[in-house]
């Protein structure tokens, strides 16, 4: 923006003096906007965060909400409603508040909300999405009127980011008792110490922020924004060519392409991070048979779903963790390297049939997998997956659902079958993602593990990778992890996807990242231009 300013006044010929210049910058990177009025492809049915884990209601909470740290625009963690903190020991850690931080309706945040909001995550009849980030706490408790102190009951690496994202996110306590079954809900609108507050929400279909002139941190630009579901594809796009909506997030990358056609928005890509697949129930018939799981994974053409779906803007997947998960660790060409010597299963048929020839179903069976159909790539990938899979004698029906019911039944209790699964992380940590989808302890019901897998010698070498804080001990326990589930074909790993968004071009946002659902956007670089 500043280059842009610049760029015209030397242009017009103008002598403005430096001191000038300085201020027209300030003064146009102050412009309030009143209103922006933003699209997702779907608002839940509730706002409260432990029972609607997902990136649309992050995207809009992220504003509201706040932890004791953040991730900064390089994703590295930072002080937000705690100004400093610190591990004592290998499982110890002392956050300290920031003076002066209160809600949306002015009460002060105090050291029992941060208990209380984090003990609320703990207990298992609260039944949180989010208990899994806590699994490792044994305490957390007001060491004094101004410190938290968690206790693990191991040592875990992967504990360090649960402060900064979602699962972080600060409650105010006294709501949190007088409203325990309603809070999220249009009676009951969470409060946050987050530089928004939640005026209005109608449940699947919009939610609407305003901004707080007592927030604690960066004063936000946008005095108002209006979340509106708009669930197609196509219809968002028109909204933002008729100057209907001013950005979304979540573009499907082979829309990318018609998006930039607009003329009146700006597409901004980053790495997502993120990875699909598919899980399959090893506590039941029939893929309880390793032979199934190979001929399913043996039937999934990765590289032509990267072509047909995110038109090369992403990689086929060979393993479940994308190569810059691996970050502090190794490079993503060295992670790639390692993906190489690996068991894979590049598209083969004839491999498919052979394998299902070897199990206990070599005739076929039926199955119905549920697909989220406003997502951009569910849908196409259980399709592909079954006009592939009927050439070898497995019939599979897709069943197109809206979000929440794809959600709720993958965290179903019984007879899971297979699922498609889109996860994109809380954190970059390479022990995140087999921490979630392959250790026992978050085996189904209600986990992400949501193929039931377990084996003792990943569990233990897991538990190093999240214990040992030395990058070489780390590499070599997740190196045995992913021979292992690689080996058995623990689930079927699709692609990694770019990320990317729209905003109209009257405006810029600087702070785009894979993070973008576990940040305060609309403060991070966004404005007129």
């Amino acid at each position: 923006m500043h280059a842009n300013i610049t760029r015209r006044l030397f242009m017009a010929g103008s002598t403005i003096s430096a001191v000038m210049l300085s201020r027209a910058i300030r003064a146009s990177a102050q412009e309030p906007v009143e209103e922006v009025r933003w699209a997702l492809p779907s608002v839940k049915d509730t706002m409260f965060v432990p029972r609607a884990w997902s990136t649309y209601v992050g995207a809009i909470m992220s504003l509201v909400q706040e932890g004791p740290l953040a991730f900064g625009d390089d994703l590295s963690l930072q002080p937000a409603i705690c100004e400093s903190w610190k591990q004592t020991d290998d499982t110890s850690y002392v956050y300290t508040l920031r003076k002066g931080v209160t809600f949306g309706d002015g009460s002060p945040l105090t050291v029992d909300d941060i208990v209380a909001s984090f003990q609320y995550q703990m207990d298992p009849k609260s039944g949180s999405q989010l208990a899994s980030f806590f699994s490792s706490v044994d305490t957390v408790v007001a060491s004094s009127d101004s410190e938290v102190t968690v206790k693990l009951k191991s040592p875990n690496v992967q504990f360090q980011y649960t402060p900064a994202h979602m699962a972080g996110f600060i409650f105010s306590k006294k709501q949190l008792e007088e409203f325990p079954e309603d809070i999220g809900s249009p009676d009951a609108l969470p409060l946050g110490t987050g530089p928004y507050k939640l005026v209005e929400f109608v449940p699947a279909d919009r939610a609407v922020l305003e901004a707080r002139d007592d927030y604690w941190g960066t004063k936000p630009v946008a005095r108002r924004i209006v979340f509106s579901s708009i669930p197609d594809r196509q219809p968002r796009l028109l909204a933002a060519q008729s100057g209907d909506i001013d950005g979304t997030f979540d573009l499907a990358i082979s829309d990318v392409d018609q998006w930039k056609a607009l003329g009146n928005v700006d597409v901004i890509t980053a790495p997502s991070l993120g990875v699909f697949m598919l899980t399959m129930d090893h506590s039941a018939a029939p893929f309880d048979d390793i032979h199934v799981r190979k001929a399913v994974s043996y039937a999934v053409d990765r590289e032509g779903l990267v072509k047909a779906l995110l038109k090369g803007n992403g990689e086929a997947a060979t393993a479940l963790n994308p190569p810059e998960m691996w970050s502090g660790i190794m490079s993503p060409d060295e992670a790639r390297a390692f993906y190489a010597t690996l068991p894979t299963y590049q598209f083969d048929l004839e491999k498919a049939k052979a394998e299902l020839a070897q199990s206990k179903h070599p005739n076929g069976f039926d199955i119905s997998v549920p697909g989220n159909a406003a997502d951009p790539y569910q849908i196409n990938i259980l399709q592909s997956v079954a006009q592939n899979l009927k050439q070898i004698g497995i019939n599979m029906t897709v069943q197109e659902v809206d979000d929440n019911t794809w959600l709720s039944g993958y965290f179903r209790h019984e007879n899971l079958g297979m699922q498609i699964m889109a996860y994109y992380p809380d954190f970059a940590d390479a022990a995140n993602y087999p921490y979630l989808f392959y250790a026992s302890e978050n085996a189904a019901p209600d986990k992400m593990n949501g193929s039931n897998f377990k084996n003792e010698e990943v569990d233990k070498a897991i538990a190093i990778a999240n214990q040992k804080s030395d990058p070489k001990e780390r590499s070599a326990a997740l190196q045995t992890v992913f021979k292992i589930v690689n080996e058995d074909a623990a689930l079927v790993p699709i692609f990694w996807p770019a990320s990317a968004m729209a905003i109209s071009n009257k405006y810029k946002l600087t702070g785009y990242n894979a993070f973008w659902y576990n940040i305060p956007w609309a403060i991070r670089g966004f404005g007129p231009k």
